[in-house]
């Protein structure tokens, strides 16, 4: 049916005068291969037996590490989650403590979509953000970092800093063409191994093919598009590169401030080609760190340090004969209906992830500290200003009725002035009239011619 509705409507000498003009459409610049060859997946050897564990569980990746007294990685794991969190966990910490042999674990801390439901687990002593946790790795390893480009396999984060402090950060929202799950689905279609082969090809073209910022559904239509058209696998890989760049800038940036030392972290940062067009894009030159694919896990077990009190809830290494059982359940707190995952312990409370709020996963802990409680002492001034007023009120209300009561005695006072001057007046009244009678009388018995 398609073919012939083709037949009679599209216009074959128009569509070949299109491919014909393919050639006039506009072309980002050919990407251009770093010099950089620094391994970036570094490890130290330990010299002390004392340790601090980090631990990043992602939708994707799961990252073990260890470091040193001298903040240094002396081991890591990166290993895929495949939807199995607690046991990519176990593995990780199993392989990472066979490593190691006998060390003191002095703390440890968990980061990540998963850091509730893990720290849980394992005994965390420490639990934080991505945001937190990436910008201290950062400024461990340079202290003048000012900007983090950080693209993960189904997130991306961008994170402005100044003077070793969080000034400004953003995430990406719904929208997943711009993170590393999208640009391996991609490189799959295209049939290339994104490890090994993605950037070579990104890198041998001439005209890379501009694919927009859009989403996922429109980029794959644009590449199907473009192969219909003829267009050389390689172009189509470097236009890949540019729009994994422009869907990060347009979308998780926007118009946030670029400093000048800019750290590119994440996985999506070990692909040369994505780190090539950042820097034809922005015009600055990007930095990957070393370790960069587990900076989330390295600054966990650096917050972790810096809190360590010489004593750990760490759990074990060994924790894969820990006996738990799963379980899901939806929940009807709001429109979304979550499918919440249920981890339940034979020896604990049982843990929840898969919420796209934290409903099930924060645990409201009293923290025990030293420090005032600022927000009780606010309750209490504003209870005591009420209380004052309201007595100062009050007491003003009570002066007002005394007054009152003042007011109404003077009126009795008065009355009862008037009623003793209009009794003395009848009075003397009485008494005048009375002594006219006498007087009178007295007339009358007068004898004649008597002076």
């Amino acid at each position: 049916g398609a073919a012939l509705l083709a037949k009679d409507r599209v216009d074959v000498r128009k569509l070949f005068d299109f491919v014909m003009e393919r050639e006039s459409i506009k072309h980002s610049e050919p990407l251009l291969a770093s010099l950089d060859e620094t391994p970036k997946h570094t490890t130290y050897p330990l010299k002390q037996k004392k340790v601090w564990i980090g631990i990043d569980i992602g939708s994707i990746s799961t990252n073990v590490i260890a470091i040193d007294e001298e903040k240094r990685v002396v081991a890591r794991r990166y290993l895929m989650t495949a939807s199995r969190p607690i046991e990519a966990v176990t593995k990780g910490l199993f392989e990472i403590g066979e490593e190691l042999g006998n060390v003191e674990v002095m703390g440890c801390g968990t980061t990540g979509s998963g850091r509730y439901m893990s720290g849980d687990f394992i005994g965390a002593d420490v639990v934080k953000n991505e945001i937190t946790a990436q910008a201290r790795a950062a400024w461990e390893i340079d202290p003048e970092v000012d900007t983090i480009f950080e693209i993960g396999g189904q997130d991306s984060k961008f994170i402005s800093i100044d003077n070793k402090a969080i000034i400004d950060f953003e995430m990406n929202k719904v929208c997943a063409a711009g993170t590393g799950s999208f640009l391996e689905e991609q490189a799959e279609r295209l049939n290339i191994n994104i490890k090994e082969e993605f950037a070579k090809e990104a890198f041998s073209s001439k005209t890379p093919i501009p694919l927009g910022e859009r989403c996922t559904v429109f980029i794959e239509s644009d590449i199907v598009y473009h192969q219909q058209l003829g267009a050389e696998r390689r172009d189509l890989v470097a236009g890949l590169a540019y729009s994994i760049v422009h869907n990060y800038l347009n979308k998780v940036v926007q118009d946030k401030r670029i400093g000048k030392n800019i750290f590119f972290q994440g996985g999506v940062a070990n692909n040369k080609a994505v780190v090539a067009a950042f820097e034809a894009v922005t015009g600055k030159k990007i930095t990957v760190p070393e370790n960069h694919d587990v900076t989330g896990a390295i600054g966990v077990a650096l917050i972790a340090q810096e809190n360590s009190n010489g004593k750990s809830r760490f759990k074990g290494f060994d924790l894969r004969n820990r006996k738990y059982t799963l379980s899901s359940f939806e929940c009807k707190g709001c429109a979304n209906h979550c499918e919440i995952k249920k981890v339940g312990l034979e020896d604990d409370e049982p843990l929840f992830y898969g919420a796209r709020c934290e409903r099930f996963e924060v645990k409201k802990k009293k923290k025990q500290s030293n420090l005032p409680d600022l927000f009780a002492e606010r309750e209490e001034l504003l209870e005591s200003i009420y209380q004052k007023s309201e007595v100062r009120s009050q007491k003003s209300e009570f002066r007002s009725q005394k007054s009152e009561v003042r007011s109404q005695k003077s009126e009795v006072r008065s009355q009862e002035s008037r009623v003793k001057r209009k009794e003395r007046l009848i009075l003397f009244q009485s008494m005048l009239r009375g002594r006219s009678s006498i007087f009178a009388f007295k007339r009358e018995r007068r004898v004649p011619g008597r002076l």
